[in-house]
């Protein structure tokens, strides 16, 4: 067996989420040497880490800056990596930083999805036991070293290390027991405060309490101590403390709270004893109203996707206990087709607590002919082996199993990236994913949306044919944590946050938020508990008008609660800006009526923008004529 040499990593110590560090690479070359044009790439554990600054090119030659500085390099832009070589030959080691993959090394092995040191040999070759240094975070320059991960992995994660000693780019991975790192949380730092959206007068109702690090990690310990409670009205019943002890694990439950005025309330929570911040919940509406809001995220995965991390029980306990979320569903890609859909499905089944938390069966199912990405999310929760049925399987097979499997629905995401429309199934597809920590692929000139776009795609093309969606955020981070909508953090492609998805259901129950979905009752977020309300001619969000004419009037209202100040609110009919009104509470409510003949088959939604640019988006009410 070819000896292509060993690597080691240094410190080894617990490395803090979010802070500073230098870490070197000591690769010391095997038997077999290393030829010139050989590789060593160092690979990230993914890519929230720091990006590797490198030299620049055109001023590193041979290891000397060629305007006659020493040690080859110069102080034209940041740079916080260095090489050094120990070695008698007369080779020296090209710097480069790219974010790839190795040949012959498939992403599911940890090479995808990183940031990536590429070391070249040049000039001459290696011998056995020559000294390849990689200084990451090096702190030659001034620099403090480089920022690791700001989100915590469970289990443990690790850099990568990819070799070439021929120079063919035939890359092997070197044995990686010595580059496991340990990314450990910060002390308890956030409170994530979170009541019903919606509750009626003088009956009680539960607040969460749940305490978190500076990243919304769960903390490196359980907070002990008190909390002083309040309300911005004199009429909420609640405890004016809560006591955290060392078995809370970071949660509280405060029950028995109640409003007796139909008014909007929200709820503060601080440390009693001075330190940090005071943290407000989501609005609160006190109304008779029987339909309840519920958020949660229909995107999630865990470390059976991809470069994902966590068990499926562990994302499940997060975004119960941490994010506080009402409802989830963990889709990995791909994850129906491996050994996890069986574990996935049972802790499904096991996180399950109806009128508490909604649990909700699903695996993500794409990528063929270039056509897109779907989640699937069922009904019900039978456990079942891995469905081979699909295995590689077009979307016309694909449509037609699902038809054959009861009660689900299957939603298109990534709908700016790679969604082509032609690919469509209206009985299966009441929803789309308009927003998760990729972007909005809402509107053409979309304001948070930063990527490229494929030709055709964007959910104002879908509409222009037609098709009726409601409209869902989600996630799709990465992170392990659902509902923890926190930008960049595992890649740096996904500027966004997180989102979250507002549906009204009677009660929280996996039948009625399922049938809730279906029947298209839902809005999206950027990550807050905005409350939404739109309707057309009374129809709410996500219903169909009928008109016995064109010259009928349509009445449309929109009533928003932010979590700040609402900064505008945009009434879109049929790709165009219909009505544009400019706010400045938290609470906004305005009717306009359509003054335009009405044709069949209009549709509207409102976009709603929050003075800190949080938003959301309404589903559609379309009109039949």
């Amino acid at each position: 067996m070819t000896d292509c040499g060993r690597i080691t990593m240094s410190p080894r110590d617990d490395i803090v989420a979010g802070s500073t560090v230098t870490l070197t690479f000591t690769y010391t070359v095997g038997e077999s040497g290393m030829k010139s044009g050989g590789q060593l790439r160092i690979a990230t554990p993914n890519d929230a880490w720091e990006w590797p600054e490198v030299p620049l090119h055109r001023y590193f030659q041979k290891g000397h800056e060629r305007g006659g500085y020493d040690d080859g390099y110069v102080g034209y832009g940041r740079k916080n990596v260095r090489v050094e070589l120990e070695s008698d030959s007369d080779a020296w080691v090209d710097l480069g930083a790219e974010e790839r993959c190795p040949q012959g090394v498939r992403e599911q092995d940890g090479g995808g999805w990183a940031r990536q040191i590429v070391a070249t040999v040049r000039d001459g070759d290696l011998q056995p036991g020559d000294v390849i240094r990689i200084i990451y975070g090096d702190t030659l320059w001034g620099e403090d070293g480089i920022r690791a991960q700001r989100v915590c992995p469970t289990p443990k994660d690790r850099f990568h290390a990819y070799v070439d000693i021929e120079g063919d780019r035939d890359f092997i991975e070197l044995p990686g027991d010595e580059l496991q790192v340990t990314v450990v949380p910060t002390p308890p730092g956030q409170i994530n405060l979170v009541a019903p959206a919606v509750v009626r007068p003088g009956e009680p109702f539960a607040v969460k309490i749940a305490v978190m690090d500076e990243f919304r990690n769960r903390p490196d310990r359980n907070f002990v101590g008190e909390m002083r409670l309040g309300s911005d009205h004199p009429r909420v019943a609640m405890p004016g403390r809560a006591q955290f002890v060392d078995g809370d694990g970071n949660l509280r439950v405060i029950e028995g709270v109640r409003s007796e005025v139909e008014e909007v309330h929200r709820l503060s929570a601080e440390r009693a004893d001075g330190e940090g911040d005071r943290y407000l919940s989501n609005p609160i509406l006190v109304t008779q109203r029987e339909m309840n809001i519920y958020f949660g995220d229909l995107h999630c995965q865990s470390m059976y996707h991809s470069d994902s991390i966590g068990t499926p029980a562990e994302g499940y306990a997060y975004g119960r206990d941490v994010a506080l979320l009402d409802f989830m569903a963990i889709t990995d890609a791909g994850g129906h087709l491996k050994d996890g859909w069986v574990e996935t499905q049972e802790a499904t089944r096991d996180y399950y607590a109806p009128g508490e938390f909604v649990t909700l069966k699903g695996f993500e199912y794409g990528g063929h002919e270039g056509r897109g990405h779907h989640n699937v999310v069922y009904r019900a929760n039978e456990i079942e082996p891995v469905l081979d049925a699909i295995r590689g399987a077009d979307y016309e097979e694909f449509f037609a199993y699902l038809r054959e499997r009861g009660e689900c629905i299957a939603i298109p995401h990534h709908t700016k990236s790679w969604t082509e429309w032609d690919c469509y199934a209206q009985d299966l597809e009441p929803l789309v994913e308009v927003y998760s920590c990729w972007g909005s692929g809402v509107e053409h000139a979309d304001p948070l949306w930063e990527k490229s776009e494929k030709p055709g795609s964007g959910v104002f093309n879908a509409l222009a044919r037609g098709y009726r969606f409601g409209f869902i955020g989600c996630g799709d981070s990465h992170a392990g944590m659902p509902g923890r909508s926190f930008p960049e953090d595992r890649q740096w492609c996904v500027m966004r946050k997180s989102g979250f998805t507002g549906v009204y259901a009677p009660e929280l129950t996996r039948e009625a938020i399922f049938d809730a979905l279906k029947a298209r009752r839902t809005y999206a977020t950027t990550g807050v508990r905005m409350i939404l309300e739109f309707s057309v001619n009374g129809v709410a969000m996500g219903g169909e008008v009928d008109l016995a004419e064109t010259a009928a009037e349509r009445v449309i209202r929109v009533h928003a609660i932010g979590e700040a100040p609402i900064e505008q609110m945009k009434i879109v009919k049929n790709n165009e800006t219909l009505h544009l009104r400019e706010c400045s509470r938290e609470e906004e409510y305005f009717e306009y009526v359509d003054p335009t003949p009405a044709r069949d088959g209009d549709w509207y939604y409102v976009r709603v923008v929050q003075e800190d640019e949080e938003t959301g988006w309404s589903s559609p009410v379309w009109v039949n004529v």
